[in-house]
């Protein structure tokens, strides 16, 4: 049998976790993975009215793959947030012991009660499942909104030592917790979090950075990476390209950014820039699917075939859609996506 039949063969078999694995890894998959965002309760109650089956999940609907990710913002899950939940502010030495008591690993409840059988089901899987493996400089610190916020931006010039602190106690926390995780599933990718930028900026600069997220982030990945999982992913948001030069220095390979387009961030130059040392997910905007067909279609037009041609690339848009996107226009958005993932 020639080598292409071969190849022929081997792809017609894919399955969700095989296809998301030969993308990433610039291979040759069968097409790309569908994947989305979730879709709110309140967008598939409206799109329901406009023609989508009751009986029919939305994902089901529209032929999107599986994807799993062990996280905290489902249930059941791994639970990396502080125990108890840390309130107040996070300005002094007494403030910052608070806050690294909560940081236990070893804590009640961090590992789901169904976690043997998350395990045992997981063996045979036929689709990818990651883990979260980092919560990002803030997150970690308990931002929450605008006034711890303004604690950790405080702190990073009145007291960069207890930041420095945190963080490094923080990634003790992570990577005892996930070690467990790591010793007994095979995970296919990890997804590190990093919510540090508005539409304009980051809210720390790069030296910041470096300083402070930077020496737990590496630690973080060089464990991820001795578990075998070379597939990781920064989630981010909004103007990071100040930052992108250090997470990839750090040993990160993939982003997916949410917002990316309004904040002016434009995958195509991520690309051009970085190469085949960065996979990417996302990078459409969200935003065309509330206008007309035509914006659709030259939105994905114009960023997703030279990103598929080359591989490497997961497209979808930039984050989740709203109750004002039409059915219409969602369906006409996916059918955009399979045509040119199936060559059609």
């Amino acid at each position: 049998m020639k080598d292409e039949e071969v190849i022929s063969l081997e792809v017609l078999k894919m399955n969700a976790r095989a296809r998301f694995l030969e993308t990433l890894h610039f291979g040759h998959p069968d097409r790309v993975p569908y994947y989305d965002h979730q879709i709110p309760k309140d967008v598939v109650a409206r799109w329901q009215r406009a023609g989508l089956p009751f009986d029919v999940p939305v994902e089901r609907f529209f032929n999107l793959d599986r994807w799993d990710v062990l996280m905290t913002r489902e249930e059941p899950s791994l639970n990396v947030r502080a125990i108890p939940e840390f309130q107040g502010p996070l300005r002094s030495r007494a403030d910052f012991e608070r806050l690294k008591a909560a940081y236990d690993p070893y804590a009640p409840g961090r590992y789901p009660l169904e976690w043997d059988d998350m395990v045992s089901a997981w063996r045979n899987r036929d689709y990818p499942v990651g883990i979260t493996a980092w919560r990002g400089m803030l997150l970690s610190l308990t931002v929450g909104g605008w006034r711890s916020l303004e604690d950790v931006m405080y702190g990073v010039y009145d007291c960069p030592e207890l930041i420095d602190e945190a963080m490094e106690h923080v990634t003790d926390f992570m990577l005892a917790l996930i070690e467990k995780a790591l010793n007994e599933v095979r995970f296919d990718y990890a997804l590190l979090a990093e919510p540090i930028a508005s539409w304009h900026a980051p809210v720390v600069g790069p030296a910041t950075y470096r300083r402070h997220v930077m020496p737990g982030l590496r630690r973080v990945v060089d464990r991820l990476r001795a578990a075998g999982i070379d597939i990781i992913i920064v989630d981010t948001h909004g103007a990071v390209k100040p930052i992108i030069p250090l997470v990839l220095e750090a040993g990160v390979d993939t982003l997916w950014i949410g917002s990316a387009r309004a904040a002016g961030v434009d995958y195509l130059e991520l690309r051009k820039q970085f190469g085949k040392d960065l996979r990417l997910i996302g990078g459409l905007d969200v935003r065309v699917l509330e206008k007309d067909k035509q914006a659709i279609e030259r939105e994905i037009m114009s960023v997703a075939p030279p990103l598929l041609q080359q591989g490497g690339y997961v497209p979808m848009v930039d984050e989740r859609v709203r109750s004002h996107v039409s059915f219409e226009n969602y369906s006409y958005y996916r059918e955009l996506i399979r045509r040119l993932a199936e060559g059609g």
